[in-house]
């Protein structure tokens, strides 16, 4: 089923701890504490099912920017030797309008709220294993207008919880750059039927305790339960440009 979105209206912030304390500290034996407050200017690309009632979300970057009601953000890392603990936030919200296949117009309203912590345990000064969870909360609120003036609607609400597996990797490029790349996949029909999540970005040193990060990041959701009138899907990627702000707490 496709649609074709007439209007956007958009809440959205984004948080991400793998994006902060991209080197090593210098004092490997104390504990040591990063946060990073950035924005994602993303794409949003899924399908939605509630109680029989069906919808396809298309929004490009571009149409979440005319619309876009950046909520706070924060982010934190905190690292000692060859192990680290990271916090990372995701809060969404989505209300769009369009018509689907069938002719009929849709209405609907979507809640992705996401927290999530990792351990990690780095293999030398580059590479790095982790484990942790993800906990999100899903709602939906999907309302049809049929062409001869019928109308429907169906709400549903989900949270969820899934393992997640990852690795991580970051390059100095000289004094001031380090380039980091990083991947989990989780859910494995704990929670969702499956997650996953990219990020690529460069961490750029202006000052001692102050960095700008510039990078691209994806997150995906495959979620789906029961049948008929009782099946919920939530089918969902978010995936774009993010740009943010580091800081580093003491020495």
């Amino acid at each position: 089923m496709t649609a074709a979105l007439r209007q956007v209206h958009i809440r959205f912030g984004i948080v991400a701890a793998p994006v902060i304390a991209l080197t090593a500290p210098a004092h490997a034996d104390e504990w040591h504490t990063s946060g990073t407050i950035y924005a994602q200017f993303a794409n949003m690309d899924g399908h939605i099912e509630v109680r029989g009632r069906q919808a396809d979300v298309e929004v490009s970057s571009s149409e979440l920017f005319d619309h876009l009601d950046m909520a706070g953000m924060m982010a934190l890392r905190s690292e000692k030797d060859r192990y680290a603990l990271t916090m990372n936030a995701v809060f969404t919200g989505l209300s769009a309008e369009g018509e689907n296949a069938g002719g009929a117009f849709y209405d609907v309203d979507v809640s992705q709220d996401m927290i999530e912590l990792a351990w990690s345990w780095r293999l030398n000064d580059f590479y790095e294993l982790y484990v942790g969870g993800r906990y999100q909360s899903l709602a939906v609120d999907l309302s049809l207008k049929q062409s001869d003036g019928a109308s429907d609607a169906a709400s549903k609400s989900k949270s969820l919880f899934d393992p997640l597996l990852g690795a991580r990797a970051a390059w100095p490029l000289g004094q001031a750059f380090t380039l980091i790349a990083r991947a989990d996949v989780g859910g494995f029909g704990v929670g969702s039927d499956l997650t996953w999540s990219a990020l690529a970005a460069v961490d750029w040193s202006i000052s001692e305790n102050f960095g700008l990060v510039f990078g691209y990041r994806a997150l995906d959701t495959d979620y789906s339960d029961g049948s008929g009138a009782d099946r919920f899907k939530f089918d969902m990627l978010v995936s774009g440009p993010l740009l943010g702000l580091r800081y580093n707490f003491g020495p």
